[in-house]
């Protein structure tokens, strides 16, 4: 049996999986379950989750767990982390200003060339001065990064070990080389500050899950979702946990793809995953889905975490309500879950519920309080500017309930425009530049998507309003509360090798495993060997002698 759970900033979704006694491929729903997050208490959430979904005769059998989450995703869009700042060793030949990103930065003189040879050393009173400066504005967070440090970490590692041992207490550190074995030092900048960013959520994160596993006696591999759609061990990866911040979002392309049959459909759709804090938007083209080889996109920032083509956007079905100068807000912040269940402001979700409450879905109004959602949207009314909504007022100030379903559809309106028109910015994006699927470059391809596929809690409310605005054919996709924990499940380990052999110098970078050498007396390589060196270390790395190998890149 396999366990999927999506950690969202909302809810957390699981699934319990078996096999199909007919396919070694195939698996069957045996039970879902859906709780609400509790950031402050992440154990508890898994507690909750395991305890929906196992029994003691279920947990003997489970082999495999699988996470995927949009707590990092959300950290970051929310902008609730803590400042990080960049220690960076560019060498001569760049613009120092355009490297600069994030609350901090400080530019050492030292330097490593393209051939990994040290071309000036680094000053101890130079990195001294510079942690001081850190510390004394109250930054505990660093990343540090070398030009070409994948071709010689020691400047890197130096810096690193001169701040561990400092008096200043620095909490996360990320090292830039460890990120990705391919060159591009503004993508590795961004990357690694990212990391940085969200390493505290992140082992709070792994922290309880282990927790909840030993706790509950589950004894089973643990992964994590990456961006690219494969898992990785849960240990492996607190050393990059960049490489999970679109975990979430790829849970649900992947659950969409195996749960509504997409390679079999040779279909060009738009998938939404409409959550409580945020939307993810993914796109597949002729039934694959679309791909970021270079390295996504967080925060607008280009980065060197390859992945999924996905975008999220701060609004969900959670997201705080507010009036500004007359106008309705929606987001980017969530304050707590709709007032309908407690919270302490009004959100979309409390509008659906009035709607629905309208159309006389009794099985929709069983567990909330439709009273809070009216107080709550009410005290919205009186700082409406009601000439910025004339058009959508209608008999607005006839009476109170009048008013407040006329907001509740406003509401809904303005969320639905939202969403509409980031679908749109996204594919009129796509029309100039190149696009990638998992398995080709289509160059000149017009993307026409016929459907919208979605998932998510409000997803059945939304989705026939949203695919009347965009003209495509709705699908709801199977099992659309869970179906991003389902996609979690079924995903399969993925990892990278880079591999570099510089003859001149005779020397040997095999970058993620950390070994840079020079060359052995009688060691020699032409590509062919270098390709075989590639996939021996890759199936090593992966534990798997039998491990399916692809050369996506060489020169």
């Amino acid at each position: 049996m396999i366990i999927g759970i999506d950690v969202g900033g909302t809810h957390t979704d699981g699934v319990l999986l078996k096999r199909a006694a007919d396919s070694d491929r195939r698996y069957i729903v045996v039970k879902t379950a859906k709780v609400h997050t509790e950031r402050g208490n992440l154990l508890n959430s898994i507690f909750n989750i395991l305890d929906r979904l196992t029994g003691t005769e279920e947990k003997r059998q489970i082999r495999r767990v699988v996470l995927s989450t949009t707590l990092a995703v959300n950290t970051i869009l929310e902008e609730k982390y803590d400042p990080v700042a960049l220690i960076l060793i560019p060498g001569p030949g760049v613009n120092y200003e355009s490297l600069k990103y994030g609350e901090e930065n400080i530019i050492l003189s030292a330097y490593i060339n393209h051939r990994g040879k040290e071309v000036k050393g680094l000053s101890g009173n130079e990195i001294q001065e510079g942690l001081a400066y850190l510390s004394s504005r109250g930054i505990k967070n660093l990343a540090v990064v070398g030009k070409f440090s994948i071709r010689n970490p020691e400047q890197e590692k130096k810096v690193i070990e001169m701040a561990r041992n400092s008096k200043y207490n620095f909490r996360a550190i990320t090292a830039g080389h460890r990120l990705s074995g391919r060159l591009n030092f503004p993508r590795r900048v961004v990357t690694a500050y990212f990391n940085t960013a969200v390493t505290a959520i992140y082992e709070d994160f792994t922290r309880a899950v282990k927790e909840a596993l030993e706790e509950r006696g589950i004894e089973a591999g643990v992964f994590v979702l990456k961006c690219d759609g494969g898992t990785l061990p849960l240990d492996q990866s607190l050393q990059v946990p960049v490489q999970t911040v679109n975990s979430g979002p790829a849970a649900s392309i992947m659950g969409t793809m195996a749960l509504s049959r997409m390679k079999d459909r040779n279909d060009t759709a738009v998938v939404v995953d409409i959550g409580g804090t945020t939307t993810d938007i993914g796109l597949f083209i002729k039934g694959e889905p679309a791909f970021m080889p270079e390295g996504i996109e967080i925060d607008g920032c280009p980065t060197l975490v390859r992945g999924l083509f996905t975008v999220s956007i701060p609004i969900g079905g959670d997201s705080r309500i507010r009036i500004e100068n007359g106008k309705l807000q929606i987001g980017p912040d969530r304050s707590g879950p709709a007032a309908a269940f407690g919270g302490p402001a009004p959100t979309p979700t409390d509008a659906f519920f009035i709607l629905e409450h309208l159309h006389g879905n009794s099985a929709a109004l069983s567990d909330h309080d439709i009273e809070a959602s009216r107080r709550a949207l009410s005290g919205l009314l009186g700082e409406l500017d009601r000439r910025e909504y004339r058009h959508n007022l209608g008999e607005y100030g006839r009476n109170k309930e009048g008013d407040i379903l006329i907001l509740a559809r406003i509401i809904v309106e303005l969320m639905t425009d939202k969403i509409v028109n980031r679908i749109r910015g996204i594919l009129d994006r796509l029309q100039n530049r190149p696009v990638y699927t998992i398995s080709e470059l289509l160059r000149g391809a017009e993307i026409k998507p016929q459907t919208l596929l979605a998932m998510g809690g409000p997803a059945e409310v939304l989705l026939p309003l949203l695919a009347q605005k965009l003209q495509y054919r709705a699908e709801l996709v199977p099992y659309p509360e869970v179906a991003n924990a389902i996609g979690a499940a079924i995903a399969s380990p993925t990892l990278t090798t880079t591999v570099r052999v510089d003859t001149a110098s005779s020397y040997l970078d095999i970058v993620e495993e950390g070994i840079h050498r020079r060359l052995d007396a009688g060691e020699d390589y032409d590509l062919e060997e270098v390709e075989e060196l590639a996939r021996s270390w890759t199936r090593k790395r992966a534990k798997d002698e039998n491990a399916e190998v692809e050369i996506t890149e060489k020169e």
